[in-house]
């Protein structure tokens, strides 16, 4: 009796395996991250988000908004400015799609910070600070971005914050404790100033 219910464990254990295994990647990767999902939706607005908007993110971050048409408008008007590609046609199918999902009566998800509070580049050693951050930016921002995207971005500290605790949400393997230095030293390097 115990020879069958080992072979019973072990066979349980194997089928356990593959089906994490054969479990889509990014669905693994959603447990235990605080962030939205947003299933594609079926019909012609499918094909438009494949075309125009997952070449540079993912759809989930539309669960963060919750826009009228105009609000959406400009959004993909911003995307557009940094090199998006959508037709007129694909715009309207694109708007009606994204004001009956996460229109002004939605509920946009809610956006995590960073905890802690933004430490001061005055004092201490600022420069073994700013050497940190910058071997960062090229072992860990570099994986997923060029350079040039992060030297353009021209962001405030509190917005260059914001993103990097959204990277970290998305994989970034950043500590919690490097997000706000790596915020002020991206600021400061590549900020609006």
């Amino acid at each position: 009796m115990k020879r069958g219910s080992g072979k019973a464990w072990l066979w349980f254990a194997i089928a356990i395996l593959l089906t994490v295994s054969v479990m889509p990647l990014a669905a693994q990767n959603r447990r235990g991250r605080n962030r939205p999902i947003v299933e594609l939706p079926k019909g012609t607005v499918r094909q438009v988000i494949l075309n125009s908007c997952t070449a540079c993110h993912g759809i989930d971050d539309y669960a963060y908004y919750a826009m009228d048409r105009a609000g959406w408008q400009k959004l993909i008007d911003n995307m557009k400015e940094k090199g998006a590609v959508v037709s007129d046609e694909d715009r309207s199918i694109l708007l009606d799609w994204l004001v009956t999902k996460f229109g002004p009566d939605s509920k946009p998800f809610p956006r995590t910070r960073a905890e802690g509070p933004i430490l001061n580049f005055g004092g201490g050693d600022t420069a073994a600070r700013d050497a940190a951050a910058k071997r960062l930016v090229d072992s860990v921002c570099r994986t997923c971005h060029t350079l040039e995207r992060i030297e353009v971005a021209k962001y405030t500290e509190d917005k260059w914050r914001d993103i990097v605790t959204e990277m970290r949400s998305k994989g970034a393997q950043l500590d919690p404790a490097d997000v706000a230095p790596l915020a002020q030293y991206l600021a400061k390097t590549y900020g609006a100033n």
